[in-house]
């Protein structure tokens, strides 16, 4: 592969990751929204951004230096960057799979702290079953 064609697949792959990234900073930060917390779905969304980006970066570098067995410059930048796009849809994935995670721990602690906040509020206040045989409160008589 030429110099150009070499040129043309690093700048090729790396508006794929920056677009791409671009996409799960805005998607994430929609989807991990925290109405308590909105900072933390903002720097959870940069954090798993960047992480990747450097991955799939590193993949697009390791595969640049890749001797595919095609014929002539074009092929051989149009399978590179088939194998970028495969690894990308892979790594997207993944990454959409931590950002689920982390939403669904949040949740999780969110629910906790609603219980406890109830259970605090009730703690005061006796509850008192209803009778089975006459469907009211149990009476103290």
């Amino acid at each position: 592969m030429n110099t150009n064609s070499y040129v043309a697949y690093l700048v090729i792959s790396t508006l794929l990751v920056i677009v791409d990234a671009v996409i799960i900073t805005i998607s994430g930060r929609r989807y991990l929204n925290d109405r308590d917390h909105p900072g933390l779905s903002v720097a959870a969304s940069w954090l798993t951004t960047t992480l990747f980006s450097l991955i799939v970066l590193g993949l697009v570098a390791l595969i640049s230096t890749i001797e595919v067995p095609v014929d002539g410059d074009l092929q051989k930048i149009v399978t590179k960057l088939g194998i970028v796009l495969l690894l990308l849809a892979v790594a997207h994935a993944v990454t959409m799979t931590v950002l689920a995670r982390y939403r669904g721990e949040e949740r999780q602690e969110h629910l906790a702290d609603e219980l406890a906040e109830q259970n605090r509020r009730r703690a005061g206040k006796p509850e008192v079953t209803p009778s089975i045989e006459r469907d009211e409160p149990y009476s103290a008589v």
